[in-house]
């Protein structure tokens, strides 16, 4: 082992921050960028649509949510250049569906400061990443992996062979080749690690780290021969080809095989895809060229009853059906019903689409709306919580909102095993306006915690513990209703209101400190004398209020335990709070108290040193 505390401090600082990180490294609809110094990336992200001028030119919108609905709020015109200008000021730059390519060159940074740090350690984080849900931060860690140095190069010692480095592009490898229900990388993915490759910013950090031979030209590595081996596997095993095509990667599988030259051991393989082959300029083809393939399944010629025979006879999954479906029938009710009867959604289909299935009227349909509402007593996301927003029906909408309650909650159930968490809220006289803001975010933030082990109080001069009685928004609003701002501001009467709140042998205590740290003096005394005996403060500043380097974090310096940031932004992006709350709660230092007692729980480096790395499956 090559890991050091000096090493591995600042890595895990690293990793954390990218677990915490909010932003997408992939948009799915068109967006403009504008320059933001708040950002990590020093650029902010907004959803766009535009209408074409009779001059060509193009007004743009920004799309801004205002209750249930998309309010357009015209920013200025796009020439051809892509830049949008308010008259002659920019406003910033228009940019199509997909990457972020200064997102994801930030990930890849931080990911290339782990590796300057700990080859080994930068491995095993791979390793420990595969099986997390972070989807983003695997692409990136995949592609790192696969043109890394450390390639199992035969060291030699005056022209004699000695041994064989370690080879972590194998690490790469078996994260494109594994298969893991729910975790592995589908071919969309795939696909997307070459791209993030092809980012100039990513091939001038590879070619500093001494990767690739150019900065200029794009460094793959073992990239092509990864997705070669994939698509061999899945030619030879054509149930999975199959399968591939039957859930809508068909075009994804044609680009991967177009990006690697991939030449099929049969014909078959052309025919599963449905591609038609012409002979290269070169003349270097010799298979299937200019010999018909099954034309695609079709539903254009039918009507809606025997679209709905189709759907009962094949049940097919619900992107297929919607991929089949004529423009001129859509989704009606009666092939809404269908699929559903039919079992063609999944619980995801099904809370997703409930905003449709209600406007169609099927929520009033018994077993219909049992299957709805069995999925989302099942959600296994915050995916609900969004959905909330666009039903009518209240009742609806309190379930969903409980549904998304339960994802959170089941979602840190583990992480959170013997930690008791105790959040300050501060709610003196500079915390009006900023109180209103904090309140729904402590309401999600809230959720995500076992109702057993969270106390809250809020604080002036005057601590005061509020009861919540049930773990959900319900519950979080009853208990802040009547809280306003005013009054001093004492740390210590907040932390002595919870004190009667012990923790039990066994536990670990977290502080979430929720305000603008506004108290010049440290209460380092009242956190000794609490018996609370914190292993960590956690932060939640409410934005436009927070005076960095004050009060609590001299308080946690004095105690000599770690003081987290948690970002506001995590709340507006309900998928992201589970995510950040591990990354929180694991990468705080154990062992470090306030009493100076041993801990038992795995701290989020020694669980990655733990992992052993990924290996290759066999067949490849």
């Amino acid at each position: 082992m090559t890991q050091t505390n000096e090493n591995l401090g600042p890595a895990e600082h690293i990793i954390n921050s990218l677990l915490a990180f909010t932003d997408h490294m992939v948009h799915n609809r068109p967006g403009v960028v504008v320059a933001d110094g708040r950002t990590k990336v020093g650029l902010r992200w907004s959803p766009v649509t535009h209408k074409v001028n009779e001059d060509g030119t193009k007004t743009v919108f920004r799309l801004e949510k205002r209750g249930k609905k998309n309010a357009k709020i015209e920013i200025g015109v796009m020439n051809g250049d892509g830049k949008i200008k308010s008259g002659r000021t920019e406003i910033g730059l228009y940019r199509k569906p997909g990457l972020f390519p200064e997102v994801a060159a930030w990930f890849y940074k931080q990911v290339a400061e782990v590796w300057k740090l700990d080859n080994e350690f930068a491995a095993k984080w791979a390793s420990y990443a595969f099986e997390q849900e972070h989807r983003d931060l695997k692409v990136v860690l995949a592609a790192f992996m696969l043109v890394q140095s450390r390639k199992g190069d035969s060291i030699e010692e005056g022209g004699e062979h000695l041994f064989y480095d370690e080879d972590y592009r194998d690490v790469g490898e078996a994260m494109v080749l594994l298969q893991q229900k729910g975790r592995d990388l589908n071919p969309k993915l795939l696909l997307r690690i070459r791209d993030v490759l092809m980012i100039p910013e990513i091939a001038k950090i590879n070619h500093e780290l001494g990767f690739g031979k150019s900065d200029k030209r794009a460094f793959l590595g073992r990239w092509p021969q990864a997705v070669t081996k994939w698509l061999r596997y899945r030619e030879e095993n054509p149930k999975m080809l199959e399968g591939l095509v039957k859930a809508g990667f068909r075009t994804t599988v044609m680009e991967l095989a177009r990006r690697v030259r991939y030449k099929p051991t049969s014909e078959k393989f052309f025919e599963t895809l449905r591609w038609k082959q012409k002979q290269a300029d070169d003349g270097r083809r010799d298979m299937a060229i200019g010999k018909a393939v099954k034309a695609a399944e079709s539903w254009a010629d039918l009507d809606e009853a025997a679209i709905c025979q189709r759907i009962e006879k094949d049940k097919p999954n619900w992107k297929r059906i919607v991929g089949l479906l004529p423009s001129e029938i859509g989704v009606t009710r009666a092939i809404m019903a269908a699929a559903i009867e039919s079992k063609c959604m999944s619980d995801k289909d099904l809370i997703i689409l409930t905003p449709t299935i209600e406007e169609l009227g099927l929520l009033k349909v018994q077993e219909i709306r049992e299957k709805v509402e069995s999925a989302i007593a099942n959600a296994e996301d915050m995916r609900a919580a969004n959905i909330a927003r666009n039903v009518r029906s209240k009742e609806l909408k309190e379930k969903l909102e409980a549904g998304a309650d339960k994802a959170v909650q089941k979602a840190v159930a583990e992480v959170m095993k013997d930690i008791r968490v105790y959040f300050i809220v501060d709610r003196s006289g500079s915390m009006e306006g900023a109180l209103e803001q904090a309140k729904p975010m402590i309401a999600k933030f809230l959720q995500s915690f076992p109702l057993d082990r969270v106390h809250v109080s809020t604080f002036n001069t005057v601590g005061k513990v509020l009861n919540i009685k049930h773990a959900s928004t319900k519950g979080v609003e009853a208990a802040f209703r009547g809280v306003r701002a005013g009054g001093g501001t004492s740390h210590k009467t907040g932390i002595q209101a919870l004190s009667r709140f012990a923790p039990k042998d066994e536990e670990d205590t977290l502080f979430v400190f929720v305000g603008d740290e506004g108290e010049r003096r440290h209460f380092t005394e009242a956190v000794q004398n609490s018996g609370l005996r914190p292993m960590a403060f956690a932060i939640l500043p409410v934005a436009g209020h927070w005076n960095r380097g004050g009060c609590i974090r001299d308080t946690a310096n004095r105690l000599g335990i770690p003081c987290f940031d948690i970002d506001a932004a995590t709340f507006e992006d309900p998928y992201a709070i589970g995510r950040t709350l591990r990354a929180l709660v694991s990468s705080t230092e154990v062992g470090v108290t306030t009493t100076g007692r041993a801990r038992a729980r795995v701290s989020l480096v020694d669980q990655i040193l733990q992992k052993d790395l990924l290996q290759k499956p066999a067949w490849a």
